[in-house]
C-alpha cells in the first residue's frame, strides 16, 4: 500500500532496479513510485481535458511519459498490475502533512456529508487509523449489513411471469396462444411472489459485490462471502447510481436507514468503468473541493440563528444575456455560488468555498495572501447578480497553520464587501462566524 497526499507526484520506477517495491507499505507524502504499467493504466483511466465550462478539477495534472501529479482527489486506487494499491489523503497543512490526522479528518468529513449518525461513530472507531480509508468504509458497511440481516431483510410482492405445468395466478392468454411446438404442456402464467428483490436489497447486494472486489482485508473477505451466500438469490443493480434515487424511506424501511449512507459511499464514488463491467482495477475517489463544500454547508446549517435559511447552490444566475443573429435571447456563463443565506425570502449573504491554502502573513500587493484573482472576480460577479452590488460576500478556505484568523475585509465598493474566513476542519466551525451573524 502506497500512501500519499493530494497533489503528490507519482513516478514510474525501473523494473531492473526495484523488484518488489509495489508490495511494500510506503508512506511518502509528496512523491511515490509505481510501475510503468500502473502509471499508464491510471493515465488511461483518469486523464481528461479540463474545460472552462465546469469547475470540476481533474484527477491528474501535469501528465508526462513517466510521471504525473495527482489533483484534488482523495481515496483509493487499486491497479490491475503488480498488486499495487494507492491511498490518497487530504492535504491539511502546508509542508509535511500529518498522515493520521489527515485520515481522521477525512473520516469525519465523510461521516458528516453522508449523514452517518453520530451514535454510530465511537471514539474507538475513529482511532482505528491503521485501516486504510477504503477498508474502513468496507468494514463499517459490513457491520451495518450484519445488523440488518439479524434484524431481517424486507420482502415485497413482485409480479412474476413464468411457464409452469400447472396453473397459478393469472393465465396469459396471448402468450399461451403463441406457444411454440413442444410447449403444449406448459401454462404461461403471471403471479405475485413474496421476494427479497426490493430496490434496497438489490443496491446492498451490489455494494457488497463491489466491496468484495476491493477489499484485501481477510476478515472482511470472510464475512463478505458469508453475506453473499445469504443474499445469493437477490439480483444486483446494473445502474446503481440511478437506482439510489428509488431507495424508499419511512417507518416500513427504518431498519435500512443506517446502511444507506455506506451504500452511497461505495456506489456513488467507485469508478464508472468498474460499474460498467470492466473489472480490471478500480478506484474509490472523492473530490475534495466538493467534499469541503458539502461539509461546510452541513455544519453551517446547524449554526444559523432561527429565521435564517442556508441554501446550497441558489437559483442560477448568468453572467450575460445575448441574442445571436436571427436567434432568441440566451443566457450564457452560469454563476452558481456554493451557498447563500436567506432571511424572509431575501438573499442576505453569498458564500463560496475554496479548497485552497492561503497564507495570512503574505499580506502584500505582490503575494496577496495567495488568493487567486480569478476567485475575486468570481465573487464580484456573484455580488453583482445576487446582491445587486449591495451586501456582503464570504470566501471560505480551510484553516491551517498559516491561516488561523479571518483577514481584514476587502471592499469592491462602499456597499459591497468581501470577507475571507478560515474553516476549522477538526472542530467543524467557521472561524469568525460572528461576522456572518453581524451581517444578517
Amino acid at each position: 500500500m502506497i500512501t500519499v497526499i493530494e497533489y503528490a507526484e507519482l513516478q514510474a520506477y525501473q523494473k531492473t532496479v526495484v523488484t518488489d517495491k509495489a508490495a511494500d507499505t510506503v508512506i511518502a507524502s509528496r512523491r511515490a513510485y509505481i510501475s510503468q504499467e500502473t502509471l499508464d493504466w491510471i493515465v488511461d483511466k483518469y486523464q481528461a481535458p479540463h474545460t472552462e465550462e465546469t469547475e470540476q478539477v481533474p484527477v491528474l495534472d501535469d501528465v508526462r511519459r513517466n510521471s504525473f501529479k495527482l489533483g484534488a482527489y482523495v481515496g483509493y486506487i487499486q491497479s490491475p498490475f503488480n498488486n499495487e494499491q494507492i491511498q490518497i489523503l487530504p492535504k491539511i497543512e502546508l509542508g509535511d502533512s500529518q498522515i493520521e490526522k489527515s485520515k481522521r479528518i477525512l473520516r469525519n468529513m465523510l461521516s458528516e456529508v453522508y449523514d452517518i449518525r453520530p451514535k454510530q461513530i465511537s471514539e474507538a472507531d475513529l482511532e482505528q487509523t491503521d485501516l486504510p480509508l477504503h477498508e474502513w468504509i468496507i468494514q463499517r458497511f459490513l457491520e451495518e449489513l450484519d445488523q440488518l440481516i439479524h434484524h431481517g431483510l424486507k420482502r415485497d410482492y413482485e409480479l412474476v411471469q413464468d411457464e409452469q405445468p400447472y396453473l397459478k395466478g393469472r393465465l396469459l392468454v396471448q402468450q399461451q396462444i403463441n406457444h411454440g411446438v413442444g410447449k403444449d404442456h406448459l401454462f404461461a402464467i403471471e403471479y405475485d411472489e413474496f421476494l427479497f428483490n426490493g430496490i434496497e436489497n438489490k443496491l446492498i447486494k451490489t455494494a457488497l459485490i463491489y466491496a468484495l472486489e476491493m477489499t484485501r482485508n481477510d476478515h472482511s473477505i470472510v464475512i463478505g462471502h458469508d453475506f453473499t451466500e445469504l443474499m445469493n438469490e437477490i439480483p444486483i443493480c446494473h445502474d446503481p447510481v440511478e437506482s439510489l434515487g428509488q431507495w424508499r424511506e419511512g417507518k416500513l424501511f427504518s431498519q435500512y436507514e443506517d446502511i444507506k449512507p455506506w451504500c452511497e459511499l461505495l456506489l456513488l464514488n467507485i469508478n464508472p468503468s468498474f460499474q460498467n463491467g470492466e473489472r480490471r482495477g478500480m478506484s474509490l475517489l472523492f473530490s475534495m473541493p466538493q467534499l469541503f463544500e458539502k461539509y461546510v454547508a452541513k455544519k453551517l446549517k446547524t449554526q444559523l440563528k432561527p429565521g435564517h435559511r442556508l441554501q446550497i447552490q441558489p437559483s442560477r444566475q448568468t453572467l450575460v444575456s445575448h441574442t445571436p443573429n436571427n436567434r432568441t435571447l440566451q443566457n450564457w456563463f452560469a454563476l452558481e455560488p456554493d451557498l447563500a443565506i436567506y432571511k424572509a425570502g431575501n438573499c442576505q449573504v453569498i458564500l463560496d468555498t475554496k479548497w485552497k491554502f492561503i497564507h495570512q502573513e503574505k499580506a502584500n500587493s505582490t503575494e496577496k495572501y495567495g488568493i487567486s484573482q480569478a476567485d475575486l472576480y468570481q465573487m464580484h460577479a456573484y455580488g453583482n447578480k445576487y446582491l445587486s452590488q449591495k451586501g456582503q460576500l464570504i470566501l471560505i478556505y480551510p484553516k491551517h497553520q498559516q491561516f488561523t484568523v479571518h483577514l481584514p475585509h476587502f471592499n469592491y465598493s462602499d456597499e459591497l464587501s468581501l470577507y475571507v474566513l478560515p474553516f476549522d476542519l477538526e472542530a467543524g466551525i467557521l472561524v469568525g462566524k460572528e461576522h456572518i451573524e453581524a451581517m444578517i
